[in-house]
């Protein structure tokens, strides 16, 4: 990032394909970012990266609304506009609204501008191709829905535009990011006992999360009830076409199964962390919540949320918003001494390689490998109460965890790893 300047002119045609480009902008593109914060700021860097592959004026994306995160907010609720615009000069040209001259010749209506589908993961050449002589004729394009509407692969000059947009020019609203830095100071201040570092565990243990995985806890007939309610309530019958296939139990041995946070608590106890560790909890609303988390509060004591940290006079303007929610709690894991995922996604992706970007590659991230951990689980030989036998549920964890520290492990000394298994 420090090396890389704007380019004084477009490279697309050279890179990617024969057709003819114009030196000047060749139209504005209208995007409809779908799904939650994360998913938006996907589509966000790919609009930007999209744009410059036409060589076109980018107008600030737009955010569907959904049924299931029902967040009404605008790009300007969450992101600082003009910072984007900014950071963004010199690479790809952004507007805050299509100008009034071209709209009014559609009526003023956005939907009547021609409507674009592109399929998924959509290469470069296809923009190129099918895009770029629509947008040529009509100086105007719309592409909605755009969740994964670019490849993975694409040229450095257009991943650099993605970077740009990711760790530059994406900036939260004053609003978010006021609130956000007064949490992690908090934390801070919480994290006496450690320096003021702390933990912070992304949990994926919502209620619509536990529906849409298709797993089974242990709530019997009537958790099934409830998640089949709650499935067909907001994927309709997608669960129940007949090509559609699942089995719950086979779904845990898989590791597709979000952890519970019961399960979180025993891999981080069992790694070395004790009582005294300041976890900061990222989610939304818990399933069950009262009855999941007691356990991991029994473990973890000095555990603490978004709700836990803030007033409910601070809260009280996000509330009903769970971009802006999520935006408080991506702030603060960003700074955190570690990072616990726990069912990928992209929140920890996204916040994965922006704490790797921040910190030159050495943020430290804990992901378990559930497959193995499941096994750990299931394996009723293994006790916490004795000593011994906990340093080696510890050391397997670190195992399945990439943290092959000892692939072989000599029962008779496993005391020498005791004192990081904690009391209490």
């Amino acid at each position: 990032m420090k090396v890389h300047k704007p380019c004084p002119v477009p490279t697309v045609r050279r890179h990617l394909s024969s057709v003819e480009v114009s030196s000047g902008p060749t139209g504005y593109l209208i995007v409809e970012a779908n799904g939650g914060l994360n998913q938006q700021r996907s589509a966000i860097c790919n609009a930007v990266a999209v744009a410059g592959i036409l060589n076109a004026v980018l107008v600030i994306p737009s955010f569907d609304y959904n049924s299931v995160w029902k967040d009404p907010s605008e790009f300007r609720d969450i992101y600082d506009e003009d910072h984007f615009i900014a950071t963004l000069e010199g690479y790809v040209k952004v507007v805050k609204e299509l100008p009034n001259e071209l709209l009014s010749r559609y009526d003023h209506n956005i939907t009547n501008i021609p409507h674009l589908r592109v399929e998924a993961w959509a290469p470069a050449k296809h923009y190129l191709g099918k895009v770029y002589p629509v947008l040529q004729e009509q100086g105007v394009v719309r592409i909605a829905p755009f969740a994964n509407r670019l490849a993975m692969d694409v040229p450095s000059h257009i991943q650099l535009l993605r970077c740009i947009t990711n760790y530059r020019a994406l900036r939260f609203s004053s609003p978010i990011s006021t609130l956000a830095q007064k949490l992690q100071n908090r934390m801070i201040e919480r994290s006496s006992m450690t320096g003021g570092k702390y933990v912070s565990v992304h949990l994926r243990f919502e209620e619509d999360m536990v529906a849409f995985s298709c797993c089974l806890y242990d709530g019997g007939d009537a958790e099934k009830f409830e998640m089949d309610s709650f499935r067909e309530k907001g994927w309709k019958g997608k669960f129940k076409k007949k090509d559609f296939d699942f089995v719950a139990g086979r779904n845990r041995i898989d590791g597709k199964c979000p952890l519970t946070p019961l399960e979180v608590g025993m891999m981080l106890r069992a790694m070395g962390f004790d009582n005294n560790t300041s976890i900061y909890l990222a989610s939304g609303k818990l399933y069950k919540a009262e009855q999941n988390l007691a356990p991991l509060l029994k473990m973890f004591p000095l555990l603490y949320t978004k709700e836990s940290l803030a007033t409910s006079d601070e809260l009280a303007p996000f509330q009903g918003y769970s971009s802006r929610l999520a935006a408080l709690d991506y702030t603060v894991c960003l700074f955190s001494e570690v990072f616990v995922t726990t069912q990928g996604g992209n929140f920890p992706h996204f916040l994965m390689g922006h704490r790797r970007f921040l910190y030159n590659g050495h943020a430290k991230t804990i992901k378990p490998d559930k497959r193995m951990f499941v096994s750990l689980l299931e394996n009723m030989t293994i006790r916490y109460s004795f000593p011994s036998t906990a340093s080696f549920l510890f050391v397997n964890i670190l195992v399945l965890l990439g943290t092959a520290m000892l692939r072989v492990l000599d029962l008779h000394a496993a005391s020498i790893f005791d004192n990081l298994l904690m009391t209490g």
